[in-house]
């Protein structure tokens, strides 16, 4: 008997670029307001808001005006408060603002209600009309998020909690929260095979979007879990380092992620500045109003003669009286400069992962953030939590599958041909692939 078939193909793409490009927002869209005029007393649990949103699926986009300064206006839009709609209102949103589009509120919505039911102070808007902003990066998932046991990983802990970001078991991060990796962990069985420890799944993938370190004693140091870092950071992660654990990791040999020749350790620097904002839209550095530097074993990082950084453009804030390079506070960049920071240049494909580093012992978590500068470093680090390829559109994996078969045959055995990829950057993770047979088939085998 003679079946008539039809060739299938289907092209399944996932994570199209939509970030560094002007975005309109239709009327209903979202506000997150990221400045001190809404959210000075929510800043910390708007991050927890974001959070939630992406682990629900409602993709986010993080505004940020091109070629900005500090306090500049990313989004202007007219508005009502989504809690308590009253008149509607203009602002011009600073800090970058995270907007959701009008076609995701709905599912949104609830989301945002069940948030603000237990976090009273995180204000969300309602635009009553279209408005235009650049979309500095298109978030799209929630970042999976690991912490080596350092002896103080609290400080990771203090920050997310405070931020309301739970960890895999949705409690308060604890020393017994399953993603708290101890140093042996992350070093894994063997110094010779680098992408054997914890960070990473049997396949050799990753499996997290970040790692924090937030005080390493360099002469606690162990090589290995140095390399293992660099090999996760051969993927679209992110690692952040605070305070000592920057000269433990930066300054090891099988580190210099950013620089040539590590650091020296410059504290000559007052806590109240002045300071220099460079990169300003990058998401790295969002934040509004005045930032304090807080006391610490290292608290800015200077090159030593001869040394560089791998890309000129990682300084995000340091001491003003300086010249680029020296007393360096707050840094970020791809991995042995493999992409570029700059204003204009295209958010990087590669696949290559970021390291963030952070200068200050310990950050306070204080409201509202206006009257407490010293938590602004906090913020910086919940920042580098959603700028890392891992969480954003851009750094998704691109599925691909074709399906092939006969257009006739005259058999009644039939052979079809499921051939996949995954060009993108990032790692497809616990993918199923299923093909239903047709009406009246029976399965007899396959391959692979």
């Amino acid at each position: 008997m003679t079946r008539s078939l039809t060739v299938v193909a289907l092209l399944l793409c996932l994570g199209a670029p939509r970030a560094l490009a002007q975005t309109t927002f239709k009327t209903g869209s979202l506000v997150i307001p990221m400045d001190t005029s809404y959210q000075d007393n929510g800043m910390l649990k708007a991050y927890g808001l974001l959070y939630a949103l992406l682990k629900a699926g409602v993709p986010v986009h993080w505004v940020i005006k091109a070629k900005k300064a500090l306090g500049d206006v990313d989004l202007t839009a007219s508005c009502k408060d989504f809690k308590t709609p009253g008149a509607t209102f203009s602002h011009g949103y600073r800090g970058g603002p995270f907007v959701i589009e009008a076609d995701h509120a709905a599912k949104a919505g609830p989301i945002i209600s069940a948030w603000q039911g237990t976090n009273a102070a995180v204000v969300v808007h309602l635009t009553q009309a279209d408005t235009t902003g650049r979309t500095a990066r298109l978030l799209s998932a929630a970042p999976t998020i690991a912490v080596i046991g350092d002896g103080n990983e609290d400080i990771a802990f203090k920050y997310m909690n405070a931020a309301g970001i739970p960890d895999r078991l949705g409690a308060l991060w604890t020393k017994t929260s399953p993603d708290v990796l101890s140093i042996a962990e992350v070093a894994g069985p063997t110094t010779t095979k680098h992408n054997d420890g914890a960070l990473f799944r049997p396949s050799g993938q990753p499996g997290y979007c970040q790692i924090m370190t937030m005080h390493w004693g360099v002469n606690q140091v162990v090589a290995e879990v140095v390399a293992e870092y660099r090999a996760f950071l051969q993927f679209p992660v992110h690692m952040m380092a605070e305070c000592q654990a920057v000269n433990a990791i930066e300054n090891h040999a099988n580190g210099r992620f950013i620089t040539t020749t590590g650091f020296l350790i410059d504290n000559n620097v007052k806590d109240t500045g002045p300071f220099s904002y460079l990169n300003q839209d990058t998401p790295f550095v969002q934040l509004d109003g005045v930032y304090n530097l807080v006391g610490g074993s290292e608290r800015a990082y200077s090159l030593p003669v001869g040394g560089k950084y791998h890309d000129q453009n990682v300084v995000m804030i340091k001491d003003a009286a300086t010249t680029l390079g020296q007393r360096s506070i707050w840094m970020t960049g791809y991995i042995d400069g493999k992409c570029t920071l700059t204003e204009d240049a295209p958010i990087c494909f590669a696949g290559v992962g970021k390291v963030s580093y952070l200068g200050g012992h310990q950050y306070a978590i204080a409201l509202p953030i206006s009257a407490n500068p010293d938590t602004q470093g906090t913020r910086l680090f919940l920042n580098s939590l959603f700028e890392a390829g891992c969480a954003t559109a851009e750094g998704q994996p691109t599925l691909s599958l074709v399906k092939f078969g006969p257009a006739w045959t005259a058999s009644d055995t039939i052979t079809y041909t499921l051939s996949y990829q995954n060009p993108g950057p990032g790692p497809a993770l616990e993918v199923t692939l299923s093909d239903p047979l047709p009406a009246g088939a029976a399965f007899v085998s396959a391959t692979g």
